[in-house]
C-alpha cells in the first residue's frame, strides 16, 4: 500500500519539496515545474484536512480567491471562500495519506499559493505567518541606490508589504535604528522621509493585526524623535536641499510622542466617567475603543471634529472638520476597532475635550505653534521669551509682512542661542523652529491674492529669503539674495519710473527665480523617483504618486518666494515694457506638427519626416537644430549670440522665448497637432490648422574649400593666408595691421590646415591613425543614431593620446616662446593643441555637418595660438541687428570674465544693447545676471576650421577652443560692478564698442561683422573677426 513516505520519494529531484510537522505528524508542499504549468502538490499522513487557500495577485503575499481565476485548475470540491481565498477538501488515499493538487499555467501565474490548514474546528496558521508555496520570484522594484541604502529600501517594502502584524511603533522602531545606521547620507534619508510622508498620509497600515498600548507607541515615538534631533545636530546645512531639510521633513511627518502616552487611554475614560457617559452603544465608547486599542495622530481630527458638533450640534460640521483632517467615514469603519455610530450633542463635554486635545497634539502633533512655544519658555533666555509673548499676542496682527518680520527675527535669536547639547530642549526648539516656518508661510499664502504695492512685496520677499538662508547654505543663493538686498535698499524707489533701474533690479530677480529653478530640480531629482518606487510598492493610487514631489515643493518656503517673485515679475515687466516673448531668430511664419520635448538636447539625432514646431523645456544654446524643425519655442532664457540662436538665424528657423509660464500652459492645447505660428508685434501668436504637404527640400551639399599643402607645421601672423589658415587667423592678422593704435590685437602664430593630419601620419602614431581610421569608418551610416556619441567620444579620446617627436617638439616649442609661452608650460600648450583638433568631432559639429551635408572628412583644422588679454569683460558684436537686419544698428552682448559664458551653456543673460551707428543713441535690452565668471590668463588656442564661413553654414561656434591653463568659476555678485552701479561707465563703454564696431565693419568694406573682444583696464581689444551669418 502507498505510504506518504514512498510518495515524496517518487517525485523527482528536481521538485521542490518543503517539509512541516503538525499534530505530531507532517506535511509537504512539493512544486513541479514542466514546459506549460506549475504543479501544486500538498501531501499529509494527517486526514480530515481542509485546505484554506488564495494566490499571490498582484504581490507574493497577496491573497485573492482562485476561483474564476483563468489559468488555474482548483481542486475538486473547492469553493469560494471570500474574495481572498477558497477552500479545498483533502483527497484521503488512506487513514495516513491524504493529497490535494493544484495546477497552475505558467501563463500569468501567481507568484505563490498561499494557504492555512483546517482540520474539524481547528485552524493551523504557520504561527500567524501563513504557509506559502513560492512558485515564481516577482521582478524585485528597480532601485537606484547601493550598499546599504539599497537594503534599506528592501527591508522598508518587505516590512510594509509582507509582515503580517504592523503598526506605526515597528514603523517607528525601524526607522530609528535606520536612522543611527545612515550617518546622514542624503539618499537614505530621502527614502525614509518618502516613507515615512507616505505612513503620515495614510498610504500605509496605521496598525495590522498587533494592538499597541498607547505608551508603547508614545515611548517609540519619543525614542525616535530624540535620534532624529541628534542627527539634525550633527547634519550640514549645505545645498538648498540638505540632510537638515530632510530630518525636519522627517520630523514632520510624526507627533513628539513621549510620556504622556498612557495618559491619552486614561483621561479620556475620566472624561466618560467623569461625564457619566455609558461604555457601551454609543460613538464615545466607540472611539474610546479605538483609543484603547491604537492611538494615532488621526485622533487629533476626531476630537476637533468632536469638538466642533458640539459647540454647533450641526452633524454636517463634524464630517467637514473630519474631512479637513483627511479623515473619511471609510476610514472611521476601517479601524480595527471601528468607528460606525455619530456622536450624540453633550456640549458639557467641550472643555474637557479642548484638554483632552492639547493632550494629543502633545503626542501626536508636530508643529503646533502654542504647545512649541509653551514647551520652550522654561530654558530660553527671558527676551527672546518676551518676543515669542508678543508673537502669540498678535497672530491675527493686520500687518502680515510686520509679523513675518517679527518671527524671522526670533528664528534668528532662537538658532544662535540654542543650546544643542541638551537633546531634551533642542529638540523643543527644533519643533518651534518648524512651527514658525509653518507659520511664516501660511501668512505668506494669507495674503498673496491682495493687491501688496511693488516696494512691500519686495521687503516680503527679503524677509522670506533670509527664512530660507536659516536652513540652507547655497553659493548661488547667497550671491544672488546679496545682489538682491543691495540693489532693494539702492534703486528700489527708482524702479517703477526708470528703465534701467527696472532692468537691473529684474535682472537681479531673474537669477533668484533661477535657484528656485534648481531647488525644484534638486528637489525632483532626490525624491521623485523614490516616490515612484516606494508608491508603486505600496500600491498608492498613481493620482498621489505624481503630486508626491510636487506637494512636498509647494509646502516648502521656496514656493512660497516663488509666488511673491511672481508677483514681483509682473511689476517689473510692466516698468520694463517687456512683453510675453523674446524673438531670437525671426521668420514670419511657419507650420508644422506642434511637439513638446523636454530639452533640445533630448532630440539631438531625432530627424523629423514632417515639419515640426518644437516647444522645449529647456535650450542651453550650444544645440544644434534637428531637420525639418521649422520653429522652437523655449522655457528658457537665451543670449541672443548664443550658438543655437546664431545656428537657427542662418538656418532661418524661428526661434522664440517665452517667459510667461501661463502662455506656455495655453500652448499645451496644440500638442500632437498641426498649427501655425505667426509672428506678431507682441510675439507671436499659435493657430492650429490643417496639415499641409509639402515636399522636403533637402539640404544643400556645401563644398568645402581644399586646403594649400602643408608646408611648416607653425607658422606666424605674416605668413597667414587664405588655404593655410582661418578666417579668424587671417582677420587678426590683418586687424593687427590695420586698427588703431588704442584698439589692440593679440600677437598669433598658428598650426595650419593639415598639421593634425601630419603628427598623425608619423610613425610615432600610426596606431593612432589606424584605430582613428576604423572608428571612422564605423561612423558611416550611424548619422542619425545615438551610436555615434560614443564612436566620436572614442575617436577624441585616441586624437588626445598623440605625440610628437623629438624635431616636431622643438619647433612648435620654438614659435610658442615667441609669443611668450614658454617651456615649462609645454604639457599644457600641447594639450590644449590636441583638444582643439579633436574638437572636430564634436556631436554639435558632426550633427550640424551631417546636415549640411559635408563630409567630416573635407573639415580640416587649423589651431590659433595666442595670449589670453585678462580683462574684466568680454563682448559679441554684431554690425548689423539680427533682429531687425537694421545695417544702421549694432547689437552688442557682454559678460564678466572670459567670452566662454557668452556663447557656451552657461545660465543667465548677458548685458545687451542696441547702439544706433549714426546718433551714437543706444537702448539696453537686458542687465547681466549670469551666475559664474571664467577668469584665466596665458594663452588660448582657437578652433579655426575650413567650414566656419560657408554661405549658408552657421560653422562659427561649432567647434571648441582652450584656454592653456584651465579657467577657474568665479561665482558672481553685480550689485557692485561698475557696469550696473555706475551709468557713466557704462555709457562710455557701449561708445566705446559702437567705435569698435564701426572702424571693423569699415576695414572690410561695410560687409556685417561678428566680432569678438575683450575689455581690459577700459583698453578695448578685439580677438576675432568674421564675417555676419
Amino acid at each position: 500500500m502507498l505510504s506518504y513516505q514512498a510518495l515524496i520519494d517518487k517525485f523527482p529531484s528536481e521538485a521542490v519539496k518543503t517539509e512541516y510537522t503538525l499534530l505530531g505528524k507532517k506535511f509537504v508542499t512539493v512544486l513541479e515545474e514542466t514546459e506549460e504549468e506549475y504543479k501544486v502538490k500538498i501531501l499529509s499522513n494527517l486526514d480530515h484536512l481542509t485546505l484554506h487557500w488564495g494566490v499571490g495577485i498582484p504581490k507574493p503575499k497577496d491573497w485573492k480567491c482562485p476561483v474564476g481565476l483563468e489559468n488555474i485548475t482548483s481542486p475538486k470540491g473547492t469553493v469560494k471562500f471570500d474574495d481572498k481565498a477558497a477552500q479545498s477538501p483533502f483527497v484521503e488515499i488512506t487513514s495516513e495519506l491524504s493529497v490535494i493538487e493544484i495546477l497552475l499555467s505558467k501563463a500569468n501565474s501567481p507568484f505563490q499559493v498561499n494557504f492555512v490548514l483546517k482540520r474539524e474546528n481547528s485552524w493551523f496558521n504557520n504561527n500567524g505567518q501563513n504557509y506559502s508555496i513560492v512558485i515564481r520570484e516577482p521582478e524585485g522594484p528597480k532601485i537606484d541606490a547601493a550598499g546599504e541604502v539599497k537594503d534599506l529600501v528592501n527591508e522598508i517594502i518587505r516590512a510594509e508589504m509582507e509582515y503580517n502584524s504592523w503598526t506605526l511603533m515597528h514603523r517607528f522602531n525601524m526607522c530609528n535604528g535606520w536612522i543611527g545606521r545612515l550617518n546622514n547620507d542624503i539618499q537614505g534619508l530621502a527614502w525614509i522621509f518618502v516613507w515615512m510622508r507616505y505612513s503620515a498620509l495614510r498610504k500605509l497600515d496605521w496598525q495590522r493585526k498587533f494592538n499597541t498600548r498607547p505608551s508603547e507607541l508614545a515611548h517609540s515615538n519619543q525614542i525616535l524623535t530624540y535620534t532624529l534631533t541628534n542627527a539634525i545636530k550633527n547634519s550640514k546645512l549645505d545645498g538648498l536641499v540638505n540632510p537638515t531639510i530632510l530630518l525636519r521633513g522627517i520630523l514632520g511627518t510624526m507627533g513628539k510622542g513621549g510620556g504622556n502616552g498612557q495618559r491619552i487611554r486614561d483621561q479620556i475614560l475620566e472624561i466618560m466617567h467623569r461625564n457619566k457617559i455609558m461604555e457601551h452603544d454609543n460613538y464615545y465608547e466607540q472611539w474610546h475603543q479605538k483609543l484603547h486599542n491604537n492611538t494615532t495622530p488621526d485622533d487629533i481630527g476626531i476630537c476637533e471634529a468632536t469638538i466642533a458638533f458640539n459647540e454647533t450640534n450641526n452633524m454636517s460640521r463634524f464630517y467637514e472638520v473630519l474631512q479637513k483632517n483627511g479623515i473619511t467615514r471609510e476610514r472611521l469603519r476601517s479601524f480595527e476597532r471601528p468607528i460606525t455610530m455619530e456622536p450624540f450633542y453633550a456640549p458639557h463635554l467641550i472643555n474637557d475635550l479642548r484638554d483632552y486635545l492639547n493632550l494629543l497634539k502633545a503626542v501626536h502633533g508636530s508643529t503646533d505653534l502654542n504647545s512649541a512655544v509653551n514647551a520652550c519658555r522654561g530654558f530660553l533666555p527671558g527676551d527672546l521669551v518676551q518676543k515669542l509673548n508678543d508673537l502669540m499676542g498678535s497672530l491675527q496682527h493686520w500687518d502680515k509682512i510686520g509679523q513675518m518680520d517679527k518671527t524671522l527675527g526670533i528664528r534668528k535669536h532662537l538658532n544662535s542661542c540654542a543650546n544643542r547639547d541638551r537633546a531634551e530642549q533642542y529638540r523643543e526648539v527644533i519643533y518651534l523652529d518648524m512651527g514658525l516656518e509653518a507659520y511664516t508661510r501660511q501668512i505668506c499664502e494669507e495674503i498673496i491674492h491682495l493687491d501688496i504695492q511693488f516696494k512691500h512685496l519686495c521687503r516680503e520677499l527679503k524677509i522670506l529669503i533670509q527664512n530660507v538662508q536659516i536652513l540652507s547654505k547655497d553659493s548661488e543663493l547667497e550671491s544672488a539674495s546679496q545682489d538682491f538686498y543691495i540693489l532693494n535698499d539702492r534703486i528700489i524707489d527708482s524702479v517703477p519710473n526708470d528703465k534701467e533701474s527696472a532692468l537691473i533690479f529684474k535682472a537681479a530677480c531673474d537669477r533668484l527665480q533661477r535657484v528656485l529653478g534648481t531647488f525644484v530640480d534638486v528637489y525632483s531629482d532626490l525624491i521623485g523617483t523614490k516616490a515612484q518606487v516606494l508608491g508603486n510598492e505600496f500600491r498608492v493610487e498613481k493620482y498621489f504618486i505624481d503630486l508626491f514631489a510636487e506637494e512636498i515643493i509647494r509646502g516648502s518656503l521656496l514656493f512660497a518666494v516663488s509666488m511673491v517673485l511672481k508677483k514681483i515679475d509682473g511689476h517689473l515687466r510692466r516698468f520694463c515694457d517687456f512683453k510675453s516673448w523674446q524673438i531670437i531668430s525671426p521668420k514670419p511664419e511657419a507650420s508644422g506638427k506642434f511637439l513638446q520635448v523636454e530639452s533640445l538636447h533630448s532630440v539631438a539625432y531625432t530627424v523629423y519626416k514632417e515639419p515640426t514646431v518644437l516647444i522645449c523645456e529647456r535650450v542651453t544654446g550650444e544645440e544644434e537644430i534637428p531637420d525639418n524643425v521649422v520653429a522652437v519655442i523655449s522655457c528658457t532664457e537665451l543670449d541672443a549670440l548664443a550658438h543655437v540662436s546664431v545656428r537657427a538665424r542662418n538656418n532661418k528657423v524661428l526661434l522664440v522665448v517665452c517667459f510667461d509660464a501661463t502662455e506656455i500652459q495655453k500652448l499645451g492645447v496644440y500638442k500632437n497637432t498641426w498649427v501655425k505660428v505667426t509672428m506678431t508685434s507682441n510675439g507671436i501668436n499659435v493657430t492650429q490648422t490643417q496639415k499641409v504637404i509639402e515636399e522636403t527640400k533637402e539640404s544643400e551639399a556645401r563644398v568645402v574649400k581644399v586646403p594649400l599643402a602643408l608646408g611648416k607645421i607653425v607658422i606666424t601672423a605674416d605668413e597667414f593666408e587664405e588655404g593655410r589658415t582661418g578666417a579668424k587667423g587671417n582677420n587678426c592678422a590683418s586687424l593687427k595691421r590695420a586698427l588703431p593704435k588704442h584698439i589692440g590685437v593679440p600677437c598669433s602664430i598658428a598650426l595650419p590646415y593639415g598639421t593634425c593630419e601630419y603628427i598623425m601620419s608619423q610613425e610615432e602614431n600610426s596606431k593612432i591613425n589606424d584605430e582613428v581610421q576604423e572608428l571612422l569608418q564605423k561612423l558611416i551610416g550611424k548619422e542619425h543614431n545615438t551610436e555615434a556619441r560614443k564612436i566620436l567620444d572614442d575617436i577624441k579620446t585616441k586624437i588626445m593620446k598623440l605625440t610628437l617627436s623629438i624635431e616636431n617638439k622643438n619647433i612648435v616649442q620654438e614659435y610658442l616662446t615667441a609669443i611668450g609661452c614658454h617651456e615649462d608650460k609645454w604639457e599644457l600648450a600641447w594639450k590644449a593643441i590636441k583638444s582643439v583638433w579633436a574638437s572636430k568631432y564634436n556631436e554639435r559639429v558632426y550633427l550640424s555637418i551631417v546636415k549640411a551635408q559635408i563630409s567630416i572628412d573635407s573639415v580640416v583644422m587649423c589651431v590659433l595660438c595666442q595670449e589670453v588679454i585678462t580683462g574684466e569683460y568680454a563682448y559679441v558684436l554684431h554690425t548689423k541687428n539680427p533682429f531687425t537686419n537694421n545695417p544702421n544698428e549694432i547689437y552688442g552682448e557682454l559678460v564678466m570674465g572670459l567670452g566662454e559664458t557668452l556663447v557656451g551653456a552657461f545660465e543667465g543673460r548677458a548685458f545687451s544693447f542696441i547702439v544706433n551707428k549714426t546718433t551714437g543713441k543706444f537702448e539696453i535690452s537686458a542687465f547681466p545676471n549670469k551666475s559664474v565668471a571664467l577668469r584665466g590668463s596665458g594663452f588660448i588656442f582657437r578652433s579655426d576650421s575650413n567650414s566656419e564661413d560657408l554661405p549658408g553654414f552657421a560653422g562659427a561656434g561649432l567647434f571648441d577652443s582652450f584656454v592653456m591653463e584651465e579657467p577657474k568659476e568665479f561665482r558672481l555678485t553685480y550689485a557692485g560692478d561698475n557696469l550696473i552701479a555706475n551709468r557713466e561707465f557704462r555709457n562710455s563703454v557701449i561708445e566705446k564698442l559702437n567705435e569698435v564696431g564701426k572702424i571693423v565693419e569699415e576695414f572690410y568694406g561695410g560687409e556685417p561683422q561678428d566680432i569678438e573682444g575683450v575689455i581690459s583696464n577700459n583698453k578695448v581689444f578685439v580677438v576675432q573677426a568674421r564675417p555676419q551669418v
